[in-house]
């Protein structure tokens, strides 16, 4: 297992080495990122081109990766374990110059069979959206401590340095549905998010993540769209928890082609 995380220091010696490149601030985290990140959507192990793309931007100043669980059904966190673990033990890089942000709620795949087996034996994951065929989707914390765990194990890392809940309006797309009041939906929402809030500070504190948040395709959504996500709600019940949360980060749509 690669131990340690992104530090300030590690990150800024990236932004230093690599003046060409554009770099900010990653919220208040202290981390310096590039201007452009690894995104790994259909990055897949076993796939030579993926991992010699990522090995390529790694050792030219990109020092943002963006991964899931979800992403070739773990695959994906795969493969950039093994990129960053030769990376790493060749002395190309630093764990602590690197942000890795991983992602957890989808049920699909592994997962969605995971969860038929574990409801066949009578110990289902708790709150879970029964949303189409082949897909659920869970960010309850019981579900959301076995997921870090996977994904620690599939990136082999200690920490992760961003974690995100990964599209949790899947709930107001099923209450939606299903007919269920928007305000009695809406008031479920923020519950399920308060709770997944709660337990990611204690991930913080087990030392397996260092900033948590969402990922959320409707943040920019219109009022109107029943699966609307407010950022303010989301602030607030960060807020709720303590000055001292570690809510940082958040992501939405925002690229060339969308």
């Amino acid at each position: 297992m690669i131990s340690g995380y992104a530090t300030p220091e590690g990150t800024q010696q990236v932004a230093d080495q690599f003046s060409g490149l554009a770099f900010t601030t990653l919220g208040s985290t202290g981390l310096l990122v590039s201007g452009a990140g690894f995104g790994c959507y259909r990055v897949n192990a076993g796939v030579t081109a993926h991992a010699n793309a990522l090995k390529k931007a790694l050792i030219n100043g990109i020092n943002l990766i963006d991964t899931s669980a979800n992403y070739a059904d773990g695959g994906s966190e795969q493969l950039v374990g093994e990129v960053l673990k030769r990376l790493i033990e060749s002395g190309r890089i630093n764990r602590e110059q690197v942000v890795v942000v991983s992602k957890g709620g989808y049920l699909q795949g592994n997962n969605y069979t995971l969860s038929q087996q574990r409801k066949a034996d009578g110990n289902p994951f708790k709150e879970v959206v029964e949303y189409a065929d082949g897909l659920e989707h869970c960010i309850h914390p019981g579900f959301l401590d076995d997921q870090i765990e996977q994904s620690l194990k599939r990136l082999g890392l200690d920490t992760l340095d961003g974690y995100l809940l990964h599209n949790p309006e899947y709930y107001l797309g099923w209450a939606h549905k299903q007919g269920v009041d928007r305000e009695r939906a809406e008031k479920e929402y923020y519950r399920r998010i308060e709770r997944a809030f709660r337990h990611l500070e204690n991930e913080v504190q087990r030392g397996r993540i260092r900033f948590y948040g969402i990922s959320s395709n409707t943040f920019p959504a219109s009022t109107e769209d029943p699966e609307f996500t407010a950022l303010q709600r989301v602030w607030e019940i960060a807020e709720s928890i303590g000055d001292a949360h570690h809510c940082r980060v958040i992501q939405l749509p925002f690229n060339l082609f969308e």
